[in-house]
């Protein structure tokens, strides 16, 4: 046996294909990651919603969340895993919203965002929230207009991803990160969804 290193890390695997890569079409060059509120050493999953400043060369992360049980009232709401909530942002679906002011990840199913005060009206399983500018929850904050072509490690300093600006076939069941209504009409002819 030769001399040599032995590394014990074995580097995650993606393989399941969130869109048919053969219709992917890439923005020119790299954008910087704005990364505030993000963990660092986390990973961002490929196909994150993004939106592009194409101006400045800046991506922001589109922060939307999954309802994974119906909300009647109260101030916990669940939501699906690996998320990009924090605590002080606000959620909304258009209509209602609320401020976050915890986030409960110590169950392995799920996470549960507690506000401020009550959402204001239910919310239906499988809806998708998203950070609002303000606390009634009407204007998404970023709205989609790309998304990271590639699994991303959010580190300190500069960041820099590759985004897609074109793609088709893609299965939202699939996404870590869920596209918002608002997304999806933003994106309308650039991006199809199979739905």
């Amino acid at each position: 046996m030769s001399a040599g290193f032995k590394y014990d890390y074995a580097p995650p695997v993606e393989l399941e294909e969130r869109y048919d890569v053969q219709t992917g079409i890439r923005r020119r060059g790299p954008y910087k990651l704005d990364t505030t509120n993000l963990t660092e050493g986390n990973n961002l999953s490929s196909f994150t919603p993004v939106y592009a400043n194409l101006k400045t060369k800046f991506a922001y992360p589109v922060r939307n969340m999954k309802v994974i049980e119906a909300y009647a009232s109260g101030t916990a709401i669940k939501i699906a895993k690996n998320s990009l909530a924090y605590v002080g942002m606000f959620i909304g679906n258009g209509s209602k919203g609320a401020k976050v002011t915890d986030i409960d990840k110590s169950n392995k199913a799920y996470d549960v965002l507690t506000t401020e005060s009550a959402f204001g009206e239910a919310i239906a399983k499988d809806t998708v929230l998203f950070e609002a500018t303000a606390v009634d929850g009407a204007i998404q904050k970023y709205v989609a207009n790309s998304a990271l072509y590639e699994r991303t490690k959010v580190e300190s300093g500069i960041v820099l991803v590759a985004l897609l600006r074109t793609a088709a076939e893609i299965e939202p069941d699939k996404l870590a990160v869920p596209f918002s209504k608002n997304d999806k009409e933003n994106l309308k002819g650039w991006f199809e969804f199979n739905e």
